[in-house]
């Protein structure tokens, strides 16, 4: 409507201190603790893919890499997660979580996956504006069960995680046995659903991206455009570990995941 010149026929947006406001007076801080102290009070050791320990980074060393999945592979994952009821994302975290444990050498993984912030908002998040996205830890068990038994569990632990999803990180962090100032997590995912790709012509008529930088302080993130019809990979790391590689391992991993699920 905004192309259209349409803009005043939209209803008026919702102040963001609703949100905030929503935010404290729905779950509760000890609701959050006695969450976060089941899910992670026995973790007592980081999950630290490549060695990776370093949380406090300014982004500068990072390199980055972009691909897109074919999209044979992106219509295989579509098929098998409607078959079983789930969402490509809980596909994704679940790839994502064997990666990191053939990086780490762990069958528990924690990493931190960004949630979307609104779900819990009340109503008319959806079109508020305001910085609603968290970060929050996500515990995964990998090989222990079939594919299909771990993308249940998978599914079940991101459904749990959501009624949370205004909780803090750092009382996530404290209720795990890790004790600081280790990182319980050095690794993000970010599964995100985007109108388009980089390269892709603009979507506003008279409007072009000039350049765009993402960073963040961890050490490795992956993110995952989720574009509709398609699916890209955005990975950012250090040289050492190899942003390409990042992608590559995703990619295979999903493979894998595909192909265990369809036998």
């Amino acid at each position: 409507q905004l192309q259209q010149g349409q803009g005043a026929s939209l209803p008026p947006s919702l102040p963001f201190r609703q949100f905030v406001a929503q935010a404290r007076l729905g779950v509760g801080a000890a609701e959050h603790e006695a969450y976060f102290r089941a899910q992670l009070g026995e973790v007592d050791e980081p999950t630290l893919p490549f060695g990776l320990s370093g949380t406090q980074e300014d982004g500068s060393r990072q390199e980055e890499w972009r691909t897109r999945l074919p999209m044979a592979l992106a219509d295989q994952l579509r098929q098998q997660a409607r078959r079983l009821g789930v969402s490509v994302a809980c596909l994704a975290h679940l790839a994502w979580g064997q990666v990191l444990a053939r990086a780490s050498g762990r069958t528990q993984v924690v990493f931190g996956t960004v949630l979307f912030g609104r779900l819990q908002g009340g109503a008319g998040s959806d079109r508020a504006l305001g910085l609603f996205i968290n970060t929050l830890p996500l515990k995964l068990e990998i090989g222990a069960a079939t594919a299909r038994e771990a993308v249940k569990q998978t599914q079940q632990a991101l459904t749990s995680l959501l009624r949370h999803e205004h909780a803090s990180l750092a009382l996530a962090q404290r209720c795990s046995g890790v004790a600081a100032p280790q990182p319980l997590f050095s690794a993000l995912l970010n599964y995100r659903h985007s109108s388009g790709y980089e390269g892709d012509a603009p979507d506003w008529d008279g409007v072009e991206v000039l350049v765009g930088e993402e960073r963040t302080n961890y050490p490795l993130i992956l993110s995952v455009d989720d574009l509709g019809a398609g699916l890209a990979l955005t990975a950012q790391t250090l040289a050492s570990v190899g942003a390409a590689r990042v992608c590559a391992m995703m990619e295979t991993a999903l493979a894998s995941l595909a192909a265990a699920l369809a036998s």
